[in-house]
């Protein structure tokens, strides 16, 4: 039995498991039992080195954790990160949350669901853990970490998922499951093709059947929606609709994507890129290759089926256009100097950097870009911060105006040598020079005096 405790502390992220441990102690403060579950757990049991996104589940009323996210921090721990986004999905009793650090994670309430008609969305009702794992999709989607004190690491897997992932199956839990909800014919391919899982022998059967029923054109738009989106959070979005595009299924998911050609080798570039930038998502971009030749009113509608959050809507609709402005004073005399190149791309929002890096193969801009990215942080992290303190200026505003004062100076290579940058910040900060220390004893004698005798 893996020892799951260790798992979450080596396998996610610092940032997350931060998350994960704040969550954590806000649920048992409202004496609620929350789980980690779903693609998480999988990763973990599967020995998945990256694990994407947090998805909890709490049994009781998760509006008690909804409020305490949002409220100020107290006590003496304060929460790892803010809230960046929060979108709310009252039907479910659920939200998707992006916190500032990056971190994303969905809370939803434990619930049964009962299907009145194939393809229609289920009835739902508040229920335990388990009934809540066995209304999943697949075997190695039902599956739980009690991350509650007194159980905290204990795996909860009534379907044998792990047994299934030990094989590399995907196993749906009954033979109604891609009828009741189509969009499990699109998921189970995806994941299929991500973790190089089969189906097993029935939930192949069964999902021939729902192809050759066509079951996945009774999806409504959100569930479209929903799915869009999972495939552009893939590693590799490109490969996904291709696949689909291969079987006939793009139209399913979007009338116009049916009939569009897709530059799906430029989603392969988008990844590259992406991955060696930290803490960059290429969500936005791959949002726009998938519509980049779609034009701009299907790209707006695609954007409200898609991302919903009209902020995030409005940058990944305004990215070529920002992109090109950008570019064009990257490129000339205004960012010549390295601290006018760190001041223009400071304000910049980190998918528009990206989207540069992608789609402008100009010497000038990637260099430019590159060296924000890469090299002026390191610059900026070598200062000696604390050093600098202890010359007498205390901690604040003045003190972080001079410091980026410096930090532009030695960009553009005005200060070379650590004295220099001593000497600097004493002229800025009106700190006198030390006093020179005393020469030594011998130095100090009157010329002749106190030498000794010379030989003979």
């Amino acid at each position: 039995m893996s020892d799951y405790n260790f798992l979450m502390e080596s396998r996610l992220s610092h940032e997350q498991f931060q998350m994960l441990n704040h969550l954590s102690r806000i649920a048992g403060s409202q004496g609620l039992n929350l789980y980690l579950v779903g693609g998480a757990v999988r990763d973990l049991t599967y020995g998945q080195q990256v694990i994407r996104d947090l998805d909890f589940a709490v049994e009781g009323n998760p509006q008690k954790i909804f409020r305490l996210l949002q409220s100020p921090p107290r006590g003496s721990e304060p929460a790892p990160a803010r809230i960046a986004h929060l979108q709310h999905q009252s039907r479910l009793d659920s939200a998707e949350i992006t916190f500032t650090n990056g971190v994303r994670a969905e809370i939803a309430m434990t619930r049964s669901e009962f299907y009145p008609k194939p393809g229609r969305r289920p009835e739902i009702a508040a229920a335990g853990i388990f009934e809540d794992l066995r209304r999943r999709d697949f075997s190695v989607n039902a599956m739980a970490v009690s991350l509650h004190p007194n159980s905290r690491g204990l795996l909860l897997d009534p379907t044998n998922g792990a047994a299934d992932i030990e094989r590399r199956e995907l196993r749906v839990l009954h033979s109604r499951s891609f009828q009741e909800d189509p969009s499990r014919v699109y998921r189970v391919l995806r994941l299929g093709m991500r973790l190089d899982f089969k189906p097993e022998e029935r939930t192949r059967m069964w999902l021939d059947q729902a192809l050759e029923s066509r079951a996945w054109e009774r999806m409504d738009p959100e569930q479209q929606g929903l799915e869009l989106r999972a495939i552009l959070q893939e590693d590799n979005p490109g490969r996904v609709l291709k696949g689909l595009a291969d079987r006939k299924l793009l139209a399913g998911l979007d009338r116009k994507l049916g009939t569009a050609r897709l530059p799906y080798d430029h989603f392969a570039r988008i990844r590259s890129v992406v991955q060696s930038i930290p803490r960059a998502d290429a969500f936005l971009l791959s949002f726009h290759c998938l519509t980049v030749k779609l034009g701009g009113a299907q790209a707006k509608r695609l954007a409200a089926k898609i991302i919903k959050d009209r902020k995030t809507a409005r940058m990944a609709l305004g990215l070529e256009g920002a992109a090109r402005k950008l570019a064009r004073v990257l490129g000339g005399s205004k960012a010549a100097l390295p601290s006018q190149t760190y001041t223009l791309l400071s304000d910049q929002p980190l998918p528009l950097l990206a989207f540069l890096l992608v789609n402008y193969r100009q010497t000038k801009i990637q260099a430019r870009v590159k060296s924000f990215l890469f090299k002026y942080p390191i610059v900026r992290a070598r200062m000696p911060r604390a050093e600098l303190l202890t010359l007498g200026l205390d901690a604040g505003p003045k003190f972080e105006k001079i410091f980026h004062h410096l930090f532009l100076a030695q960009l553009d290579g005005k200060i070379k040598t650590h004295p220099q940058l001593l000497k600097e910040f004493r002229v800025l900060a009106g700190i006198k020079e030390p006093e020179p220390k005393p020469a030594h004893a011998a130095a100090s004698h009157p010329k002749g005096k106190g030498k000794p005798p010379k030989k003979k």
